[in-house]
């Protein structure tokens, strides 16, 4: 799969020296794919073209040194996490999925900071605390589309050698005796097993992202993974360590996250401007690829396809079943997305979201090299010289986005023989993204998942479905039995359950109504 053969890259901008180190990532541990460019981007620059040669007729301008960007999302600036984590260590909320409180994770001294761990410029909420004799590390992130927070990484930690860097990722020791057994820290005895990990906080519990590894085998004196050079610069940056104060109560942390709540604008700010200079994690070798500037949409979306320049990613909405991976500053060309070697096609059209005149490029790329057929969807827009991925999705055998002429997507999908849905949406005539409704058609058991206190009053039964809308945030709810149960009188046991657990349901027709009255607000 395409997810599986990106480099993770690491660019290390030194101020005293102008050295740019790139790594590879776990993935592919081969010292080859090492690059050292001491070029800063203003020698490999494209001089501007007025001679009436070929790229000027192409309306290409020239590389890109414009900075800040003057970007579709310059003015944007993510919700701050840190009243949500206030809410959080007060005992006011629990996390999204474990459902727990702070102080059903932490209880005792602990230490703690907030740091971006994840690449995105948000921070999250980091805690070092002891669980029995063993120490932890246990980082929380703030998901800003539904206002919540989870548990994004967890797992052992040795404060004897173990670092949270600056930089963005914490280094972690841990070493495998023969019978298995694994300890944080550092050993000696080379008939253990001796790894070295990078870790990101941008996944769930203990399965997050490992940049790199690496490991010295037993019975080895040698490490395996990335060259020397690259180690030692990942040792340099994590000897810059986030600084850590000590807790003893949950609301010890209120003062802190109260000030970083003040600066978060800012330091937002300054976050953005050190990635568009090439700084910071990124997926992909970003010294690599061209970024060029064009006077027009069409010459731009020309030389994408022929890989000639390539696209930034600033806020990617991956609202459907997407593996695309991006950290904001990525910039991706044809090529790296794009790999015919790997029974993959390639397909391009133009489209014009919100109906506006001004046209956005769609690529469609198909593989066929795992066992099923998987599109990968991107949309792409032109503006002030540069190209944006504004969306990007995936369909495959159980889901599929189809988007039209004038951006309306239709997303549809199955997880279940008891569950499928249709979602309708559309890319504004900004390319930005919005719901029209989300919808579920639960049946059968599947229905004890969205309603379990009505589900253990009365099960469903073989026949029983429930459409389940969201419109505007508010949920609609359809029954059917056999066809769509309308008269009080025709209401199931189950149904009647639901409504003694507070569900009230709705008709076909009037949901339909807010539908169409939603499509009419934005003009389809």
């Amino acid at each position: 799969m395409r997810k599986k053969i990106l480099l993770i890259y690491v660019i290390c901008t030194f101020a005293m020296t102008g050295c740019r180190l790139t790594m590879p990532g776990s993935d592919d541990l081969s010292h080859d794919n090492l690059m050292i460019d001491e070029t800063s981007s203003s020698d490999t620059s494209i001089e501007d073209n007025d001679d009436g040669s070929a790229d000027a007729s192409n309306s290409l301008i020239g590389s890109a040194d414009d900075l800040p960007w003057e970007s579709p999302m310059a003015d944007y600036v993510p919700d701050s996490p840190y009243s949500s984590y206030i809410s959080f260590v007060s005992g006011k909320v629990i996390t999204k999925w474990d459902d727990e409180y702070f102080s059903d994770y932490v209880t005792g001294k602990y230490k703690y900071a907030c740091c971006d761990l994840s690449g995105d410029g948000v921070p999250e909420l980091v805690i070092l605390y002891q669980e029995g004799d063993k120490e932890k590390i246990i980082t929380f992130s703030y998901d800003e589309e539904d206002g919540t927070i989870y548990e994004s990484l967890k797992r052992g930690f040795n404060s004897e050698c173990d670092y949270i860097s600056n930089n963005g990722f914490v280094l972690l020791y841990e070493y495998e005796d023969t019978d298995g057994k694994i300890t944080c820290g550092k050993t000696e005895d080379e008939n253990y097993i001796q790894r070295i990990h990078v870790k990101l906080s941008r996944g769930f519990n203990d399965i997050s992202d490992s940049a790199f590894l690496w490991e010295r085998g037993a019975g080895s004196s040698e490490y395996e993974g990335p060259s020397e050079e690259i180690y030692n610069r990942v040792m340099e940056m994590a000897e810059d360590q986030v600084t850590l104060f000590d807790g003893d109560n949950p609301e010890d942390i209120i003062p802190y996250l109260e000030e970083c709540e003040e600066n978060f604008e800012n330091s937002y700010e300054y976050f953005k401007l050190f990635k568009q200079q090439g700084n910071g994690l990124f997926y992909r070798n970003n010294s690599d690829i061209p970024d060029n500037e064009y006077k027009d949409a069409e010459s731009a979306y020309e030389a994408f396809i022929n890989d000639e320049t390539c696209v930034r990613c600033e806020y990617v909405k991956e609202p459907f079943n997407s593996d695309f991976s991006y950290v904001y500053g990525d910039k991706y060309n044809m090529s790296s997305l794009f790999y015919p070697e790997y029974s993959q096609t390639m397909d391009s059209h133009l489209i014009d979201c919100g109906s506006d005149g001004s046209k956005e490029l769609v690529v469609d790329i198909t593989s066929t090299l795992s066992p099923e057929t998987i599109d990968y969807l991107y949309v792409i827009s032109f503006y002030e010289g540069h190209l944006y991925l504004r969306f990007a999705g995936q369909s495959s055998s159980r889901a599929r986005i189809d988007i039209g002429d004038d951006g309306y997507i239709i997303y549809s999908g199955s997880s279940s023989v008891n569950r499928c849905g249709v979602d309708e949406a559309f890319l504004d005539n900004n390319i930005e993204f919005h719901y029209v409704y989300k919808s579920d058609e639960v049946s059968n058991e599947g229905l004890k998942d969205f309603f379990p206190e009505a589900y253990e009053i009365s099960p469903a039964g073989d026949v029983m479905t429930i459409y389940i809308y969201d419109i505007d945030g508010k949920k609609y709810y359809v029954p059917y039995f056999f066809e769509e149960v309308t008269d009080e009188e025709d209401y199931s046991d189950f149904m009647n359950a639901c409504i003694e657990c507070g569900i009230s349901f709705s008709s076909q027709e009037e949901v339909d109504a807010l539908i169409e009255e939603k499509k009419a607000e934005y003009g389809f």
